[in-house]
């Protein structure tokens, strides 16, 4: 995006030679100008406050008014531009339109806001991207990005999060994978009677994440959750692994050695059947 650069008033194009100029000029300090000097050309009409309209050479025309200034038109107006155009707002802006605004861009859309950016959509809004999006905090000292939803908030994609969720219950129609553990309905939270619901199955704590099977829980940390097993709801954590907790348990004391060279010698313990 190229820099803004705040346009200047240019210098009057007048370069008057003696007798190519009819000038008049009233008592009051209006001003008319009919330059016909061969290259300078110039036909300009000055109020005698400053206000003034010149056509130079070239056909480029200055319109300065000193004070306000006022367009009206009753009926269609458009303008066309076949090159650059810069508008510099020294001051405050507002734009009313009191019909519908449709923008037509075939280049890139930039828009950098210094201040507060705020956008208030009494209807519907519908954003649509061809291609990948982005929404971000770029504060690097930190920042807060936060969605607000009266109902529902749904995703029809993937969810990666590389932190942590939050919430008071969270509900999937495939999959969840977790890293480091998932905790539900843990008393002294924000919803101590929240759960996990999923059609898919819950992976946690598998590098890398494995399918799930409906119905099925696979982790190697700490679920926490009241769980419903049967018919008997059950309050606290749950370690499970692909073996079960109590063989990964067996299997960490089976592999325990003594550091000390005398003293009770290694002995694996034979494991006895589960029941």
């Amino acid at each position: 995006m190229d820099d803004f650069i705040i346009t200047l008033e240019p210098e009057s194009a007048l370069n008057t030679k003696y007798p190519y100029a009819d000038v008049k000029q009233t008592e009051s300090g209006h001003l008319q100008i009919f330059d016909d000097t061969p290259g300078s050309e110039v036909i300009r009409t000055q109020h005698k406050s400053g206000s003034y309209t010149e056509i130079r050479p070239d056909g480029s025309e200055v319109h300065k008014i000193v004070g306000d200034g006022w367009q009206i038109t009753t009926g269609d107006n458009r303008v066309i531009v076949d090159g650059f155009c810069q508008v510099t707002i020294n001051g405050n802006s507002n734009l009313t339109v009191r019909g519908e605004v449709n923008q037509y861009i075939e280049g890139d859309h930039n828009t950098t806001v210094n201040g507060d950016y705020n956008l208030i959509v009494k209807g519907k809004t519908n954003i649509t991207s061809a291609q990948n999006m982005s929404v971000g905090v770029a504060n690097p000292t930190g920042g807060k990005l936060k969605l607000l939803a009266g109902d529902s908030f749904v995703v029809n994609s993937d969810l990666v999060v590389n932190g942590g969720i939050s919430g008071y219950s969270v509900y999937s129609t495939g999959s969840i994978t977790a890293g480091t553990g998932i905790q539900a309905g843990v008393p002294g939270s924000l919803n101590p009677v929240a759960g996990i619901s999923t059609l898919g199955g819950l992976n946690v704590g598998i590098p890398p994440p494995v399918p799930t099977i409906p119905g099925v829980v696979n982790a190697t940390t700490l679920v926490t959750a009241p769980a419903v097993v049967g018919t008997v709801i059950t309050y606290g954590g749950i370690l499970m692994d692909p073996l079960g907790g109590a063989p990964t348990i067996r299997m960490i004391y089976n592999s325990h050695i003594h550091p000390v060279k005398f003293g009770p010698t290694f002995q694996p313990v034979q494991q006895m059947p589960l029941p």
